[in-house]
């Protein structure tokens, strides 16, 4: 792989850590090095930061409140008995 490559890597762990659990990143970078922004896009999705993940995530977040804050209504209207 190439020193420019090495060093990119070098400064963003996150890439390293995604190379290196799909280590067929390390054949196609020695490869074709302009491959690098595939492989961003691909640790985005694997990392979850894509913008309809991001979504999905806060709108899960927001049912789990919402079902909270039920249960707790819930939970206050039977003490009232």
């Amino acid at each position: 792989m190439r020193k420019e490559i090495i060093d990119y890597l070098n400064t963003r762990p996150d890439l390293k850590f995604f190379i290196r659990e799909q280590p067929r990143w390390y054949r196609d970078l020695s490869r074709n090095p302009l491959l690098l922004e595939v492989m961003e896009s691909e640790a985005n999705v694997f990392f979850g930061r894509t913008f309809g993940q991001r979504i999905d995530k806060f709108h899960n977040q927001v049912k789990t409140v919402g079902l909270m804050i039920d249960f707790l209504s819930m939970m206050g209207k039977g003490e009232d008995l």
